[in-house]
């Protein structure tokens, strides 16, 4: 089999590239949730209220029902912010707080 004259004309792929862009589609998603459940705690919603607005939020996003994370992560990522601000963890600063 002889070469092919531009070698840069053949697409060379990682066979691996579909689970690479999976993994960094789901983090994004996840990041983008986790920043959203922060912006609804410091507008004081509530815990129940937050899971609902990020579920309802997530349902607008992909309404074909593949959603990019399931209902178990959605509920340990509002978990984690809610009970891990009153285990201990300093609460987000408001505008114009102390550093």
């Amino acid at each position: 089999m002889s070469k092919p004259p531009f070698e840069w004309m053949e697409p060379r792929r990682n066979p691996e590239r579909g689970k690479i862009d999976k993994a960094r589609r789901e983090a994004m998603y996840r990041v983008e949730l986790e920043e959203r459940a922060a912006l609804l705690q410091r507008l004081g919603y509530g815990k129940e209220r937050t899971r609902a607005r990020l579920a309802a939020n997530l349902t607008w996003d992909f309404p074909n029902g593949s959603k990019p994370l399931d209902g178990a992560a959605l509920d340990a990522i509002v978990d984690r912010l809610f009970d891990g601000a009153a285990s201990g963890r300093a609460a987000p600063r408001g505008k114009g707080g102390t550093r």
